[in-house]
């Protein structure tokens, strides 16, 4: 095995074996979506703390629930959104900051790639599958994240083919006017970007949630009568993600904000599910 020879590390093909054999402190969850619950309940009985990749759960009381037993055991659940660790997201937010495009109104976002796999889990209902939890769910966590507040109106169209949603769009309505316009979807051309729409400016990123290591993204400034355009700097996300999620398992009231914030991202997701305008697609029509 790999993993033997170039990390000196033990593999086991049981995750219940691993939990009750080594003595560890939190694991990595990044199995598809509706394997999730089962796997986070037995790591937090064994009072690890958790790491998991987004979406956390396929519904909304199955987050409750994963978040009552990860309190009841006092462990910390992390719902891994590895972009926001990105630095191109820090220089963006201190540029505006700094008030050079006014005071942002519109944020807009787009994710979307060209069709998987036929068998991928992302088109399994019962694996979690959907555009929602899986593209859009990164669009709303930046949407929610960038206003640093919840939407108190939502509308959605969602396209569903056999049992899942294939794309999106979503309107999400913030306090003072501000607003996020969301486009995503499986079986597009591929879109990978954000614009903050300011009352002075706007402002671009050319690719912002799913980057190589290496890959220098560009940020786009307009203005009137002025465009700029600057090179970012590399940054793995990934390991900025860990470091940040080690460090702080033992502040709890960090924890206690993870359990917030996972309680906020699914209730925005089920919303959007539950108060969309549906298309149904019959592919033998």
């Amino acid at each position: 095995m790999e993993i033997l020879t170039k990390f000196n590390l033990p593999f086991e093909d049981l995750f219940e074996i691993a939990l009750s054999k080594y003595s560890f402190e939190a694991v990595y969850i990044a199995t598809p979506t509706g394997a999730h619950k089962k796997t986070i309940l037995l790591a937090a009985a064994h009072k690890k703390h958790i790491l998991c990749e987004k979406s956390l759960a396929s519904n909304l009381d199955d987050i409750k629930e994963i978040i009552s037993v990860c309190k009841e055991n006092h462990v910390g659940i992390f719902e891994g959104f590895m972009y926001q660790f990105h630095s191109n997201h820090k220089w963006i937010n201190e540029y505006i900051s700094s008030g050079l495009i006014g005071t942002p109104c519109i944020f807009s976002a787009k994710f979307g790639f060209p069709p998987l796999n036929k068998n991928d889990f992302r088109y399994k209902k019962e694996l979690g599958g959907g555009a929602i939890l899986d593209a859009g769910a990164y669009l709303v966590h930046s949407a929610r994240h960038f206003f640093h507040e919840e939407p108190d109106r939502i509308f959605s169209i969602l396209e569903i083919e056999d049992e899942v949603e294939i794309r999106g769009t979503v309107l999400l309505g913030f306090p003072n006017g501000k607003s996020a316009q969301l486009g995503f979807g499986f079986n597009n051309a591929y879109q990978n970007t954000y614009s903050i729409w300011g009352t002075d400016g706007l402002i671009h990123l050319t690719r912002a949630y799913a980057l190589p290591e290496d890959f220098c993204s560009t940020v786009v400034v307009e203005k009137q009568g002025f465009k700029e355009e600057m090179k970012m700097e590399p940054c793995n996300h990934f390991i900025e993600e860990l470091k940040y999620f080690c460090s702080n398992l033992n502040n709890s009231s960090i924890i206690e904000d993870w359990y917030q914030e996972a309680i906020c991202q699914g209730t925005v997701l089920h919303k959007i599910k539950s108060q969309n305008s549906e298309y149904k697609k019959d592919r033998n029509r």
